[in-house]
C-alpha cells in the first residue's frame, strides 16, 4: 500500500532545483580579483609588483574566455567565415548596446562592467608604472626626456600595449570622454596622427546631428578636447575642419588658459603638438638612425633565415612601411639559452614586467609571459583566411648540448610556420602598427621549469620558442608540402647521445629508475604485468616463439644504454629488441607534433590501401616511394648550428644592405663557397659539406622561391660579367689565362639548379597534391635555371678538367641534366637508360668517385652503383607493369606470377641475422625466378610490401579469406623483420624516428586488418601450417614486447618517475600527442588479440602439448584483460578486446571464476553491474554502449541468479535494475505468435468475466484453471527463466514504494501489467504472477480513489472493472498456488500475503463507497431457453451475497493468520469481517449462525497485541503508533454497550486491552459511560500528533450528541468537538486518509462528518457557518462520496434556516401575486427597483439576496425548484411590506406637482386646461371600460424581477457630486417612470427655482456610471437634449415589453433574453 506524508507536517528536508550559478560564481571571483588589482595599483609604486601581479592572476579568469566577452572586433575576425542565419543576424541587431553601469557603491556588478574597468585600470597602471620608470631613470641618469635605446623601446611598447587595453575598454564602453582623451594622447605619441583625431573627434561627436550639435554648452571634457584637436588640425593644416571646429561656443580665454596647464593627460610624454609638429626622426623617443634591426632568437643558420623571412613577411603584408632606402642589420644573441637577465635598476623598479622588451646584445630579456603579452600577441597577429591559424601555437626549438643547431618543431598539417626575428624600427614613424615593431611572442623567454628539467627519456637541454602566425602562405597552401625533406640525417653518436642515460651510468640510472618508492606506487601494475608475462610468456614457449621475454629484462633494457655481456638479455632471442626499444623510449621522450603526424598520417602513403582505389598506377606510385629505402646514410656531418654567422652578422651590419640584398647574401653564404668563414668545415659550400636540418632546408627554398627573380636577375648579371671578362680576354687571345676567373657563380647556380630540381620532382610526383599552376611556375623556374646553369658551364676555365676536385662539378651538371631529361622532356625509357650507362663511363673514367648531396632528395647520391639501381630500376619496369597494372589485370596470372616469388623467399625464413644476410637464392632455380629472387633480396621494405598487397589483392578479387590473411601476416613479418636489421638499427637518418613510427603505423592497419579478418572468418587458419604459425607468432611477440615499452612508459609517467614531453604545447600539438598516445594503446589491444587468435589455432594443432586448452585461453584472456583494464584500455578500438573475450568466455564456460570474469566483462563493456556485491569488481573506466538481444539473453541466467539472491524492495533500489532494464532494452517485446496470442484471448475473456462464488470457493480447494496452447520459441525460453514476471514485479514494486503526497502517473503499473500478461501468455500456472497481477489492479483502485471522489462518483464502472481483474485473478492465483506452489519458506509467507490481500479487496468492495457493486451481474445477463418459457434471460450464476463477502474475508483472513500469526492487520481485520456479521439483521444473515461478540473482542485484543513497538522512541514524531485497533476496540466497546449487549465494568475490563484506557479509572454506572469513554478517546486523540485520525473526533462528537439531540448544548458540544479538527473556523473540512486507511474511506467519512455538521448548525440556526460551508462542500465536489446528495441536503438545511430567519412562509408567493394585476406589479416592481438602496439593510433584503446566491451557487447540480420557490416567496413578502408605503409615497409627490407656483400661474395666464387625472383614476377608468381579462403576473418573471433587484442590490453605491460638477441637472420620475421636469424645463423662467425635494430624491435614485461616460456628456450642447422622448420611449417599451411577456410566460418562450433586455432597459439611466 502507499505510504503517505501528513500534509500539515513539513519535511525535513525540501528538495528543490539545482541551479547552475558557475558563471555567476565566477564573475563574483573576477570582481573580487579586480578589487584586489585596482587596491594594489592605488597604493603606490612600492605595490606595483604585487599590482601586476593580481592583473595577471585577474586576467587568467574564465570571465575573459567567454564568448560575450569577446570584442565585437574579435568576434568578427574569429567568426567571419560562420555562416550565420537571417534570424540570427536579426536577433544580433536586436541586442541593444547598453554601456556599463557601476553599482550605488561604485563597485561593477556585471561582466561588462568588470570587463570595461578591468581593461581601462589596466591600461592605466601600465602608465604609471611607466611614469614612474621614466621618473627614475631621469633621476638615476641625469637626463632630461632623453632615455637610451632600450627605454625608447620599452616606452613605445608600453604604450602600444596601453593603447591596445583602452581600445579594448572603450569597445565595451564608448562614453568614456577622459578615456579617449587618453587614448588620443597615447596615439599621438606613438606617432599616428589618424588615432589622435579620431580619438578627440569622438568626445565631440553629436552622432550625425550637426544642426544641434553646438548648441548645448560644452561640458569640461569636450573643452579639453576642443583645444587639443584645435592644436593638431593646425598641425595637419585642416583649414576646413578647424573652421568647423570654431563654429562652437566658443569657451572664455581665462577658463582656456587656465585648463591648457592640466588637460594634458600624460604630461611625462612630448606633447602631443609637439610631437605631430615634428618630423619623426625627431622625436626625442624614437632612435635617429633609419637602419631596421632584425632580431634572430638563436644561433642558427635556420633561425637567422626566417627572421629573414618574415620580414619579407609583414613588408608584404603591408604591416610596416620602411622609409625609401631604408637599410637592415642582423643582432645575433651571444648564446642559445637566452637567459632572461635585466638590469638591477630596471628589475627594482619595473620587476616582473609584463611588457615585451627586445633581446639586448649581452643576450639577456625579461621574459615573464602574461595577458599583456598575450594582449600584444593578439594585435599583431593578422587576420587569417584558416580559423585556426588566428589563434598563436607556441612552438618549441629544440637545442642539442652543443647549443649550436635549433629546429623548429612544427605542424606538417597546417604548413611550416616561420620563426621570425623581432623587428625593432628605428623609424617608427613609418611604422603602420606600434607593436609590429616588437613581436615579444617570437622568443618565449627564459626557460620554464618545465623545459629545464632533464628527461629520463630525453635530451635535457631545450628551450621554447613561441611562433607567431603571419600572413605568410604555407608551403601547403602555396602548394610546396612536399619541399619539406623527411629524410634528415643524424650521425650515431647525435643520436646516442639523445637516449634515454649514458652508457656510462647504466647501473646507477638502473638503480636509480627502478626505485622503491616508485615500484610501490606501481606495485598493482607490476603484479598484473608479470603475471600476464608468465602465463603468455609459458604458452608461447611451449610453441616455439619465446620473444616476448621477462618483464625484468624489458624494464632493464629501457633503463640500460647497451646490452651487458653474458646477462639478460642480451644474448636471448629477445636481444634484437634492444635498440627498437631504445629508440621507442627515445621517440616517447622527445615526441613532437612531426612524430605525431608521422605516426597517425604516416608518410603521405598508406600502403595497405588497395591500388584500385588509386588515380595513379600502382608501378607509379611504388617507384615514388620506393625511393625513400633507396637514399643511404650519409657520412656528412649535419651542420653547425652558428659557423660562421658571427661574420656573416658583422659583414651585414658594417654594410648598408636592402632586404632583397640580404637575402641573396644569406643564400649565398649557404650555397656557396663563403669568404667570411673561415673555418676549415667551410672550404667548401654548406650545400655539399654537411647536411642541413629540414627547417634550415625549408627556410632555404621558401627564400629561393620568394626572392627567385632578383637571385636570377643578379646571377645572371655575374655570368654576364663572366662572359664580358671571357670576350675580353679572347680579344687579347689570353683563353689560357682564363682560370683565374671567378669560379664561385658557377658552383652557386649549379646548387641552384639541383634545388629547383629537388622542388620540382617533390611537386610533381603521383602523390603530390599541387595545383597546375603551382607546378607550371616552378617548370618555367627550373628551365629557366636549366639554362642559366648551361651557360654559367660553359664559362668554366679550360684547366678545369685536369682538376679532379673540380671535375666533381661538371659531372654533377651532368647527372642532373639527365635527372632534368627525365622530369621535363617525354623521353623514352631507352633514352634515359642509355644516358645512364654513358654516367656510368664517365664515372668509371673519373675513378668511380661516389658523390653524396644529401640535401637533395632526387638525386641524394652519384656514384656507379646508383647509375646500376636506375638501370635495373628501369629494366624490370615490364615485370612490375604487368603486376600492377589494375586496369586489364587477372588475379589468377598475378597470383601464378607473383605467389611462387613472394613464398620462396620466404623459405628458410629464420629470426637469426645471419640466417637472414647469408639467405640466397638457389642455384637450381629458373633465370627469371633468380633474377626477380635477386631483386627482391636487394629491394627495399616498401617494394616487398606492395607485392605481398598485389598478391593480398589478387585473393581477395578471388574471395578467398585464409591467403589473403597469411599475406597479411607475412607483411607484418617483414615489417618486424626490418626493424631488428642493423641496416636500420644503425641508421644515421636523422628522421630515424620518424621512420620508425611509419613502420608502427602500417603495422598498426596491418594488425587491424588481420584481427578483422580472424574474428569474422573461422576459415582463415586453412592455409596457415605449424611453421607459418610459429614465425607468425614470433613477430606477434616481439612487436608485443615493445609495444609493452610503451606501457611501462606511460606508467612512469604516471607516477612521476618521468616526465612528459616538454615540447607540448599548443591545443593542436596536445591533441596531437593525445591521439598518437591512444593509438599505441588501440595498437597493444589489437596486438594482443590477434595473437590470442593465433594462439587458440595453435592449441587446437599442438593439442598434446596443451591438456587444457579451454582453462589456458581463458587464463590469457584473464591476465590481458586485468593488465589492460587497470589501465584503462578496454574501452580502446570499439571495445574490440571485452567483445572477442566475452564471446570467448560464453564458448569455454571452462573457467572457475567465469561468473565474476563475465560480470567485469559486462560491466566494462555495457555498464551493467550483474555483481553489485562483489569487491572485485573494478572500475576500468569503460564507456558503457547499447546491449543487443543476443548479447542481454546471454548474460540472463547470470543476471536471474544474482537477483535470486536480493529481495525485490532492496533490488529496486540497488544497481542491479538498472541493469535488468538494460537487458530488457535489449531484449524488447516478444514476439507475435499464434499460439501466444490464442493465450492472450483467453486471459483477457477471464479477466472481464463476471465474479463467480463458486470458483472463489473452489480456489480455496486448489480447482482453477485456463485452458491455453503452449508457446515453444525464444521467448517462452525467456519467460521461463522468469524474466517477464522480473520485470513486472520490478515496476510494481516501485510504485508501491513511493512515497506519494498527491496523485501522480501510473506508468509503471502500466509496465507491470504489460510484463504480467506477457508472462501469463507463455503460461496460465504461475501463481506468483496471477497475485502480483491482482495487486497491480489494487493498486490502481487505490490510487483512483484516494486523492479525490472522482472516479467514484462519475466513473464508477471503471473502478468495478479494476475490482473484478483483482478478483478474477486472486481467486486464480490462489488456485494455482494451492495446486503447485512450493513450500518453501519463502513461498509459505508469499501465500499468507496472498489471503491478506485477497480478503482486504473483498472486504473493501463490500464496503462504502463500493457497496458490493462488483458482485452484481446485471450487466451480465445471458440468453437461455426451455421448452416451457422459451427464450429469456437471467444472471448465469447467483451473485455473492454481502454477507456470504464477509464470510469469505473472514476465511481468507484466517488462512492468512496460519503461517503469520503475528500479523496486527490480518488480526484487526478479521474483527471487521467478524463484526459486521455479528452486527448484522437477520434478513442478511439468513439461515447462519450469529457470531459472537467475545470472538470480535478476541480478534481485536490479538491485534493490539500484535502491534510492533516504536522503532525510533527519540523521535516519536518520525514513528507515530498505529491507532487502528484501539479505537475499534473501543467504538465496539462503546457501540456494545450501548446496546446494552455488555455493561459499563464489562466494557472497561475490555478497554484495559488498550493502554490508552488503563490510566482512566474504571466505572460501573451506565451514567458515567459517557463521561468514560470521552476520556478514552481524548487519550487516543492525545497519541494522535499529527492529526490524521478523524474518527476518534466524529465518535466523541456522536458520543456527545447522539443520547440528546433535541438538546441545544449537546449540539453545541458536538459542534465544539467537531470544530476542533474537522472543521476549521473557515469552514474548511480537514479530513486525510490515515495510513492503513482503505482507499476511498475517508470520502465516505467526509460526507457523514458534513451531514451530522449541518444538522448541527441548522438546529443551532448558525446561517453564517452554514453558508460559508456551503460554498465549501459546493467547490470541493471531489472530496465527498455522492456529492450531490450531500449538496441537496445542505440546500435543503440551508433553505429551511433562511425561511425560519425571516418567518417566510411556504406558498407565499402564490397568496401574495394571484390576485394583483400584472400592469400594477410591473408598475411597482420598477418602484422597488428605484428604492433597492433603502431596502439593502432590511432582513427580507438579506435574505432575498442570500437565496439568490444560493441559486448561483447551485448552478444546476440539484433540481432548482427548492430554491425557486424561497426566492418567490421571499420576493412575495419583501413586495407586501414595502409597495404600500411606495404607492403612498409616489401620490404624496403627485400632489405636490399640482401645488406647484408654475403650475399655477400657467392655468391663470393660459386658456383653461383641464387637471389631467391621475395614473391610478386613468387606469381604473381604462379598465372600467375595457378590461379584456385580468393578466396573471408569471413566475418566471417573479423570479427575474427578484434577480434583478439582488443586481441592484449588489452595485456598488454611487457618488452624485460628480454630474453636477458638470453643469446636470438629476430628475425626479413618477411611479409610471415618466420625468416630471420635461415640460417644465421648457417654460421655467431664467429666475426660477426647483424644490429640493426634486434634488434630494434624484440624489437616491441618480446613479453614475463612469467619470468618462460623464465627461463625454457634459462636453454635449445642450444637456440631454432627447432626454425626455428617450425615458418615455423607453418606458413605452417597457409597457408593450410587459404585455408581450405576459404571452411568453404563457408560451415558455426566450424568456432569458427578455429579462436580461429588462434588466438593460432598467438600468439605462439610473
Amino acid at each position: 500500500m502507499a505510504t503517505f506524508v501528513a500534509l500539515n507536517v513539513e519535511p525535513e528536508e525540501d528538495s528543490e532545483d539545482e541551479i547552475d550559478d558557475t558563471k555567476e560564481i565566477q564573475i563574483e571571483e573576477a570582481l573580487k580579483l579586480y578589487q584586489t588589482a585596482l587596491k594594489l595599483h592605488s597604493q603606490g609604486p612600492a605595490y606595483y609588483d604585487e599590482a601586476e601581479a593580481a592583473y595577471n592572476i585577474l586576467f587568467q579568469s574564465e570571465v575573459f574566455t567567454y564568448p560575450e566577452s569577446l570584442s565585437e572586433s574579435k568576434q568578427d575576425e574569429l567568426y567571419s567565415d560562420t555562416q550565420l542565419d537571417i534570424d540570427d543576424v536579426d536577433n544580433l541587431l536586436l541586442v541593444p548596446s547598453e554601456a556599463p553601469v557601476a553599482s550605488a557603491d561604485g563597485l561593477p556588478n556585471t561582466l561588462p562592467q568588470i570587463l570595461y574597468l578591468s581593461y581601462k585600470n589596466h591600461g592605466q597602471f601600465l602608465l604609471d608604472r611607466l611614469k614612474c620608470f621614466l621618473l627614475h631613470a631621469q633621476h638615476e641618469m641625469g637626463l632630461n626626456h632623453t632615455q637610451p635605446s632600450q627605454d625608447s623601446y620599452m616606452v613605445l611598447s608600453t604604450s602600444a600595449t596601453s593603447l591596445n587595453l583602452f581600445v579594448e575598454a572603450l569597445e565595451r564602453d564608448d562614453t568614456d570622454s577622459d578615456l579617449w582623451r587618453r587614448a588620443s594622447r597615447i596615439g599621438g605619441f606613438l606617432g599616428s596622427k589618424r588615432i589622435a583625431r579620431f580619438c578627440l573627434e569622438a568626445v565631440l561627436d553629436t552622432d550625425g546631428d550637426e544642426s544641434s550639435a553646438w548648441v548645448e554648452p560644452l561640458g569640461l571634457e569636450e573643452i579639453c578636447a576642443k583645444e587639443e584637436l584645435r592644436a593638431l588640425l593646425q598641425v595637419l593644416r585642416d583649414s576646413l575642419s578647424e573652421s568647423q571646429l570654431s563654429n562652437m561656443k566658443e569657451t572664455p580665454k581665462h577658463i582656456s588658459s587656465s585648463l591648457k596647464r592640466v588637460m594634458d593627460t600624460c604630461p611625462y610624454l612630448p606633447l602631443l603638438s609637439q610631437d605631430l609638429g615634428k618630423d619623426s626622426n625627431q622625436m626625442s623617443y624614437e632612435v635617429q638612425s633609419s637602419k631596421h634591426e632584425i632580431q634572430v632568437p638563436l644561433r642558427t643558420w635556420a633561425s637567422c633565415g626566417k627572421a629573414i623571412l618574415h620580414q619579407f613577411s609583414i613588408e608584404s603584408q603591408g604591416l610596416m612601411d620602411p622609409a625609401p632606402g631604408a637599410s637592415y642589420s642582423i643582432r645575433i644573441p651571444t648564446n642559445h639559452l637566452l637567459a632572461a637577465e635585466v638590469s638591477q635598476a630596471t628589475q627594482s623598479m619595473l620587476g616582473p614586467m609584463t611588457l615585451p622588451t627586445k633581446v639586448f646584445d649581452n643576450g639577456t630579456q625579461p621574459m615573464h609571459v602574461s595577458s599583456t603579452q598575450q594582449l600584444i600577441e593578439d594585435t599583431i597577429v593578422p587576420k587569417s583566411d584558416n580559423l585556426l591559424e588566428r589563434v598563436p601555437v607556441p612552438t618549441y626549438t629544440d637545442v642539442s648540448e652543443e647549443g649550436q643547431r635549433g629546429e623548429v618543431l612544427e605542424s606538417p598539417i597546417q604548413g611550416t610556420e616561420v620563426v621570425a626575428g623581432q623587428l625593432t624600427s628605428q623609424t617608427p614613424g613609418h611604422v603602420r602598427n606600434p607593436s609590429v615593431s616588437h613581436p615579444s611572442s617570437l622568443v618565449s623567454g627564459a626557460k620554464t621549469e618545465a623545459t629545464r628539467r632533464s628527461y629520463s627519456f630525453g635530451p635535457a637541454n631545450t628551450v621554447g620558442t613561441v611562433s607567431l602566425p603571419t600572413r605568410k602562405r604555407s608551403s601547403e597552401s602555396a602548394g610546396l608540402q612536399e619541399l619539406v625533406d623527411s629524410e634528415r640525417s643524424n650521425n650515431k653518436r647525435m643520436r646516442t647521445r639523445g637516449s634515454l642515460i649514458e652508457p656510462s651510468h647504466t647501473k646507477e640510472s638502473t638503480a636509480k629508475g627502478l626505485t622503491p618508492q616508485y615500484e610501490d606506487l606501481l606495485r598493482t601494475h607490476i603484479q598484473a604485468d608479470q603475471w600476464m608475462f608468465d602465463v603468455a610468456g609459458g604458452f608461447f614457449s611451449k610453441l616455439g616463439a619465446d620473444y616476448l621475454g621477462s618483464l625484468v629484462d624489458l624494464k632493464q633494457a629501457m633503463f640500460r644504454a647497451q646490452p651487458e655481456d653474458g646477462t639478460g638479455e642480451a644474448n636471448s632471442s629477445a636481444g634484437v629488441l634492444y635498440d627498437a626499444i631504445r629508440d621507442l623510449c627515445n621517440v616517447l621522450a622527445m615526441w613532437d607534433f612531426e612524430k605525431s603526424n608521422a605516426f597517425l598520417i604516416g608518410d603521405g602513403l598508406d600502403t595497405q590501401t588497395p591500388d584500385t582505389t588509386r588515380g595513379n598506377s600502382g608501378l607509379t606510385i611504388f617507384l615514388e616511394h620506393s625511393k625513400r629505402g633507396i637514399q643511404k646514410a650519409s657520412s656528412r656531418p649535419t651542420l653547425p648550428g652558428a659557423d660562421g654567422l658571427d661574420a656573416f652578422a658583422y659583414e651585414i651590419n658594417e654594410g648598408w644592405v636592402h632586404l632583397d640584398e640580404l637575402g641573396f647574401r644569406w643564400i649565398k653564404e649557404l650555397l656557396s663557397q663563403s669568404p667570411t668563414n673561415t673555418a676549415p668545415s667551410m672550404s667548401t659550400s654548406t650545400y655539399e659539406s654537411f647536411v642541413w636540418p629540414d627547417v634550415l632546408k625549408e627556410t632555404i627554398v621558401q627564400l629561393l622561391i620568394k626572392q627567385d627573380d632578383f637571385i636570377y636577375e643578379e646571377l645572371r648579371s655575374q655570368v654576364t660579367a663572366l662572359d664580358n671578362q671571357l670576350l675580353v680576354l679572347s680579344s687579347h687571345n689570353s683563353l689560357e689565362s682564363n682560370q683565374n676567373l671567378n669560379e664561385n657563380p658557377v658552383e652557386f647556380i649549379q646548387n641552384i639548379f639541383e634545388l629547383h630540381l629537388d622542388i620540382y620532382g617533390r611537386i610533381t610526383n603521383p602523390s603530390s597534391e599541387v595545383d597546375v599552376s603551382t607546378r607550371t611556375l616552378q617548370r618555367d623556374r627550373l628551365g629557366r635555371w636549366a639554362t642559366l646553369a648551361s651557360d654559367a658551364m660553359s664559362k668554366r676555365p679550360t684547366q678545369v678538367l685536369q682538376n679532379t676536385d673540380t671535375d666533381r662539378l661538371s659531372i654533377r651538371y651532368l647527372w642532373s641534366s639527365v635527372v632534368y631529361t627525365s622530369l621535363i622532356d617525354v623521353t623514352s625509357r631507352d633514352h634515359i637508360i642509355i644516358c645512364l650507362q654513358d654516367m656510368k663511363r664517365i664515372l668509371e673514367v673519373a675513378g668511380n668517385p661516389i658523390i653524396e648531396l644529401q640535401n637533395n632528395a632526387i638525386m641524394p647520391e652519384i656514384s656507379i652503383e646508383a647509375a646500376e639501381r636506375e638501370i635495373s630500376r628501369l629494366t624490370t619496369m615490364d615485370f612490375f607493369l604487368n603486376i600492377f597494372d589494375t586496369e586489364n589485370s587477372d588475379p589468377l596470372a598475378v597470383i601464378e606470377s607473383l605467389e611462387p616469388l613472394l613464398e620462396r623467399s620466404t623459405q628458410g625464413f629464420s629470426w637469426s641475422e645471419e640466417e637472414n644476410h647469408g639467405l640466397r637464392p638457389s642455384d637450381s632455380l629458373a633465370p627469371q625466378m633468380q633474377q626477380m629472387l635477386q631483386f627482391l633480396d636487394r629491394a627495399s621494405l616498401p617494394l616487398q610490401l606492395f607485392l605481398w598487397r598485389r598478391l593480398w589483392d589478387a585473393y581477395g578479387f578471388i574471395s578467398y579469406p585464409p591467403k589473403v590473411f597469411s599475406c597479411q601476416l607475412r607483411s607484418i613479418e617483414l615489417i618486424m623483420s626490418h626493424l631488428c636489421t642493423p641496416a636500420f638499427v644503425d641508421s644515421t637518418r636523422e628522421d630515424h624516428h620518424v621512420n620508425f613510427l611509419y613502420w608502427l603505423r602500417a603495422l598498426h592497419d596491418l594488425i587491424t586488418r588481420a584481427l578483422v579478418l580472424a574474428l569474422n572468418d573461422p576459415a582463415c587458419f586453412d592455409c596457415m601450417d605449424d611453421e607459418h604459425l610459429r614465425t607468425s607468432m614470433g613477430a606477434l611477440a616481439k612487436l608485443q614486447r615493445l609495444l609493452y615499452t610503451f606501457t611501462l612508459w606511460e606508467d612512469a609517467v604516471h607516477v612521476g618517475q618521468v616526465q612528459a614531453p616538454a615540447q607540448l604545447s599548443g591545443s593542436r600539438i596536445v591533441t596531437a600527442y593525445t591521439v598518437s598516445m591512444t593509438k599505441f594503446r588501440e595498437m597493444q589491444i589489437a596486438l594482443w588479440s590477434l595473437q590470442y587468435t593465433l594462439l587458440r589455432e595453435a592449441m587446437a594443432q599442438n593439442f598434446e602439448l596443451f591438456p587444457t586448452p579451454n582453462e589456458d585461453l581463458a587464463d590469457y584472456l584473464k591476465v590481458v584483460h586485468h593488465a589492460f583494464g587497470m589501465r584503462q584500455y578496454c574501452q580502446l578500438s570499439n571495445k574490440s578486446f571485452l567483445r572477442l573475450m566475452k564471446a570467448e568466455l560464453l564458448r569455454l564456460n571452462a573457467s572457475e571464476n567465469w561468473e565474476l570474469d563475465m560480470a567485469q566483462i559486462m560491466f566494462d563493456l555495457h555498464g551493467l553491474k550483474i555483481c553489485p556485491n562483489f569487491a572485485g569488481l573494478l572500475d576500468h573506466a569503460c564507456p558503457p554502449e547499447a546491449l543487443d538481444r543476443r548479447g542481454a539473453i546471454d548474460v540472463m541466467d547470470l543476471v536471474m541468479v544474482q537477483v535470486n539472491r536480493m529481495s525485490m524492495k532492496d533490488l529496486t533500489k540497488s544497481e542491479l535494475k538498472s541493469t535488468v532494464e538494460k537487458l530488457q532494452q535489449a531484449i524488447g517485446p516478444p514476439k507475435q505468435a499464434e499460439a501466444r496470442t490464442f493465450n492472450k484471448r483467453v486471459f483477457l475473456a477471464y479477466l472481464r468475466s463476471p465474479i463467480n462464488p463458486i470458483a472463489m470457493y473452489r480456489s480455496l480447494q486448489g480447482i482453477g484453471d485456463l485452458c491455453g496452447a503452449s508457446v515453444n520459441n525464444e521467448d517462452a525460453i525467456i519467460a521461463s527463466k522468469g524474466w517477464y514476471f522480473l520485470l513486472g514485479h520490478i515496476a510494481l514494486t516501485k510504485f508501491r514504494s513511493q512515497k506519494r503526497n498527491s496523485q501522480g502517473p501510473t506508468d509503471e503499473l502500466d509496465i507491470a501489467t504489460t510484463f504480467f500478461r506477457q508472462d501469463l501468455e507463455f503460461g496460465t500456472d504461475k501463481w506468483e504472477t496471477w497475485y502480483r497481477l491482482a495487486q497491480v489492479h489494487d493498486s490502481r483502485i487505490e490510487e483512483e480513489a484516494t486523492w479525490n471522489a472522482d472516479k467514484i462518483n462519475n466513473n464508477p464502472a471503471e473502478l468495478q472493472l479494476q475490482q473484478r481483474h483483482a478478483i478474477n485473478c486472486y481467486t486464480m492465483a490462489v488456485a494455482s498456488a494451492n495446486r503447485c506452489a512450493d513450500a518453501s519458506f519463502e513461498t509459505v509467507g508469499k501465500i499468507s500475503d496472498l489471503y491478506a490481500d485477497f480478503g482486504m479487496r473483498v472486504y473493501a468492495s463490500s464496503r462504502e463507497p463500493f457497496s458490493m457493486a462488483v458482485f452484481n451481474l446485471d450487466e451480465f445477463t445471458r440468453h437461455f431457453s426451455s421448452l416451457t418459457m422459451g427464450m429469456y434471460t437471467r444472471r448465469p450464476f447467483r451473485d455473492l451475497q454481502l454477507y456470504s463477502a464477509w464470510k469469505y474475508a473472514s476465511v481468507l483472513f484466517r488462512q492468512a493468520l496460519v503461517d503469520k500469526p503475528h500479523n496486527w492487520m490480518n488480526w484487526y481485520m478479521l474483527a471487521k469481517c467478524l463484526w459486521k456479521m455479528h452486527n448484522c439483521n437477520d434478513a442478511l444473515r439468513g439461515n447462519a449462525s450469529q457470531v459472537n461478540y467475545q470472538q470480535v473482542l478476541d480478534a481485536l485484543i490479538r491485534a493490539i497485541q500484535a502491534l510492533p513497538g516504536r522503532r525510533d522512541n527519540r523521535h516519536p514524531e518520525k514513528d507515530p503508533p498505529i491507532l487502528e485497533p484501539h479505537y475499534k476496540l473501543i467504538s465496539i466497546v462503546h457501540k456494545l454497550v450501548q446496546s446494552k449487549r455488555v455493561q459499563p465494568d464489562e466494557g472497561c475490563q475490555f478497554l484495559e486491552a488498550t493502554p490508552y484506557a488503563r490510566k482512566i479509572p474504571a466505572i460501573h454506572d451506565a451514567e458515567d459511560w459517557e463521561h468514560y469513554i470521552l476520556h478514552v478517546l481524548k487519550a487516543l486523540r492525545s497519541a494522535d500528533k499529527a492529526n490524521w485520525h478523524h474518527r476518534m473526533v466524529a465518535r466523541a462528537a456522536h458520543v456527545i450528541y447522539d443520547d440528546s439531540s433535541n438538546d441545544i448544548m449537546a449540539a453545541l458540544g458536538a459542534k465544539h468537538e467537531l470544530t476542533q479538527q474537522i472543521f476549521t473556523k473557515t469552514m474548511s473540512i480537514q479530513v486525510w486518509k490515515p495510513e492503513y486507511e482503505r482507499a476511498g474511506r475517508h470520502f465516505v467519512y467526509t460526507g457523514r462528518y458534513v451531514t451530522f455538521f449541518v444538522r448541527l448548525l441548522a438546529q443551532l440556526n448558525d446561517r453564517p457557518n452554514l453558508e460559508a460551508l456551503a460554498k465549501r462542500i459546493r467547490k470541493r465536489s471531489v472530496d465527498f462520496v455522492q456529492h450531490s446528495v450531500i449538496w441537496q441536503e445542505v440546500c435543503v438545511a440551508y433553505s429551511k434556516l433562511l425561511r425560519r430567519y425571516c418567518a417566510v412562509s411556504e406558498g407565499h408567493e402564490d397568496t401574495v401575486f394571484k390576485s394583483i394585476p400584472h400592469d400594477d406589479f410591473v408598475v411597482n416592481a420598477e418602484r422597488m427597483m428605484n428604492c433597492a438602496q433603502s431596502l439593502i439593510q432590511t432582513p427580507i433584503g438579506n435574505l432575498l439576496r442570500e437565496a439568490v446566491e444560493l441559486k448561483k451557487l447551485n448552478a444546476g447540480l440539484m433540481k432548482s425548484s427548492l430554491i425557486d420557490d424561497l426566492i418567490g416567496d421571499a420576493y412575495a413578502t419583501l413586495y407586501e411590506r414595502v409597495v404600500p408605503d411606495l404607492i403612498t409615497k409616489s401620490n404624496n409627490e403627485e400632489n405636490r406637482d399640482r401645488m406647484r407656483v408654475d403650475h399655477l400661474l400657467m392655468s391663470l395666464d393660459g386658456p383653461h386646461v383641464d387637471t389631467p387625472p391621475s395614473d391610478s383614476i386613468t387606469r381604473g377608468a381604462e379598465s372600467a371600460v375595457a378590461k379584456p381579462r385580468n393578466k396573471p403576473v408569471g413566475r418566471k418573471e417573479i423570479q427575474r424581477k427578484a434577480e434583478a433587484l439582488v443586481t441592484k442590490l449588489a452595485a456598488p453605491p454611487v457618488l452624485l457630486k460628480a454630474p453636477r460638477a458638470l453643469g446636470t441637472v438629476p430628475q425626479q420620475e413618477n411611479a409610471l417612470g415618466e420625468p416630471i421636469l420635461a415640460k417644465e424645463d421648457a417654460v421655467t423662467p431664467v429666475g426660477g427655482s426647483v424644490p429640493g425635494s426634486l434634488h434630494d430624491s434624484a440624489d437616491d435614485e441618480s446613479e453614475l456610471s463612469d467619470i468618462e461616460e460623464i465627461a463625454e456628456m457634459a462636453e454635449r450642447r445642450p444637456l440631454f437634449p432627447n432626454l425626455v422622448e428617450s425615458k418615455a420611449g423607453t418606458h413605452e417599451e417597457s409597457r408593450q415589453g410587459s404585455e408581450q411577456e405576459v404571452q411568453r410566460d404563457e408560451v415558455g418562450d426566450r424568456e432569458g433574453s427578455e429579462a436580461k433586455g429588462d434588466e438593460a432597459e432598467d438600468l439605462k439611466f439610473n
